[in-house]
């Protein structure tokens, strides 16, 4: 199958999250790295291009992942992110997220750096680097469409 055939999805879109989280159930190496993980991380990204903040009607997107045992059990696109909990959220600019999604930057360096910034056990969501890892990984199997 060719490039042009493949459907890309727009991230950030509810559509992409879909095949983000197939991506991850199929993934051998999130099923290893991710035993163990419990908990539902919400994805915040703030600063949306122009075209995308149009078409979401908002400056930011969120969504929750629900992941347990190296698994993605469900997924939820959040519409207003500040009202919603999760026992983790990671936030960070559009364009620090599309460099993490596409394997420029490291997800462990982003936040060791403040690239991206975190609410919940950072000591706990360090043990899992490895299954950060796979999570990028597994993003890349994704055809994405980033403005």
């Amino acid at each position: 199958m060719s490039d042009a055939s493949i459907t890309k999805k727009p991230f950030p879109s509810e559509e992409w999250v879909a095949s983000y989280m197939e991506a991850l159930n199929r993934s051998e190496e999130y099923a290893k790295t991710g035993k163990g993980w419990q908990w539902g991380i919400m994805f915040l990204i703030n600063e949306l291009p122009e075209s995308l903040a149009m078409k979401l009607g908002s400056k930011s997107a969120a969504f929750i992942l629900d992941l347990h045992d190296g698994k993605c059990l469900s997924y939820e696109w959040v519409e207003n992110p500040e009202a919603t909990e999760a026992p983790y959220k990671l936030s960070g600019k559009y364009s620090i997220w599309t460099k993490v999604i596409t394997g420029k930057l490291n997800p462990t360096q982003a936040l060791l750096t403040g690239q991206l910034r975190v609410k919940g056990d950072l000591v706990r969501l360090l043990k899992y680097t490895a299954a950060a890892v796979a999570m990028v990984k597994a993003a890349q199997e994704v055809p994405t469409e980033i403005v």
